[in-house]
């Protein structure tokens, strides 16, 4: 069965729409990479139907911040999507109470590489 999905425009957010109207949807790896990505954008627990889906960004910026706490966390949020092998690099930078901007390189179960960043701003 064939890993299909809606189109998340990365930039504004909202579902993407073709010139006909209809919805676009992704498959396979770009899906895999789209659900990487919109899991460490979103907070944990901020989506009432899926409680569990997200980056649990509340240890990042908790009272016992530690490096080794940031990089458990993200790892967790990566590996939320199932195609996830294996995360190679992982680079976090914290640029102020509220701000994380993270890079990972990755692999899919297939072999396939994903790659990319994401920054997250607390809201």
């Amino acid at each position: 069965m064939a890993n299909t999905v809606w189109k998340v425009d990365p930039e504004t957010k909202d579902l993407v729409f073709d010139e006909k109207g209809d919805l676009v949807t992704i498959e396979e790896d770009e899906a895999s990479a789209q659900g990487v990505r919109l899991t460490l954008e979103a907070w944990k627990e901020d989506f009432e139907l899926v409680p569990g889906h997200g980056t649990d960004y509340g240890r990042i910026f908790g009272d016992s911040f530690d490096e080794d706490t940031m990089d458990e966390v993200l790892r967790e949020a990566i590996f939320q999507e199932p195609r996830v092998s294996s995360v190679e690099e992982l680079n976090v930078l914290v640029s102020d109470e509220r701000r994380i901007e993270a890079s990972f390189t990755g692999c899919l179960d297939n072999g396939t590489k994903i790659s990319m960043e994401v920054t997250t701003d607390g809201e």
